[in-house]
């Protein structure tokens, strides 16, 4: 009878331990739904944009981290070539989401005819061909320099709402 007991304790201790060994201590944070990972890290990232005759955009990326729901880039910079206009963006961050884009921290945009866009994000969405900045924003080409607290810019209909605008307009030209 002895055995019997001293058998069954055994099993059980060992039955314990080797639930305890296979056990990892943070699973159950990780079933909780607090964390998510990327499903696919890219490091040094260069993309291009083409049709049959030439390149259109180059996209770089330091890191590209893929999301189930979407796409993160870390110190991007993009180059788009649309028409006779040539548009550069970068950012500490972009964010691909659902056909919108979104450029966090230090956003800085600047074309071909000297218009540059500084703000902290901006949000682009690809469908509408709407951007927007809900943060204070600095506008300069040639002289002139417009500030403001929020923008939208319509790429469709060429039309911009700004909120809180200043501007400086160069009166004459040299």
């Amino acid at each position: 009878m002895v055995i019997r007991i001293f058998y069954l304790v055994v099993s059980i201790f060992s039955v314990a331990m080797v639930y305890l060994a296979i056990e990892e201590p943070y699973y159950s944070d990780l079933l909780s739904g607090g964390y998510v990972s990327a499903s696919m890290q890219m490091s040094a990232v260069t993309d291009y944009e083409m049709n049959a005759t030439m390149v259109n955009a180059r996209y770089e990326a330091d890191t590209c981290n893929r999301y189930e729901d979407r796409d993160e880039c870390l110190k991007f910079k993009g180059v788009a070539i649309r028409g006779d206009k040539e548009h550069n963006i970068s950012s500490d961050e972009a964010i691909y989401q659902e056909d919108l884009l979104k450029f966090k921290n230090n956003v800085r945009y600047i074309n071909n005819e000297n218009l540059k866009f500084v703000s902290n994000e901006v949000t682009y969405d690809i469908k509408k061909k709407i951007a927007i900045s809900n943060t204070p924003f600095v506008m300069t080409q040639s002289g002139d320099k417009i500030t403001g607290n929020s923008l939208i810019y319509d790429l469709n209909l060429k039309t911009t709402k700004i909120k809180g605008f200043q501007g400086w307009i160069e009166q004459e030209r040299r």
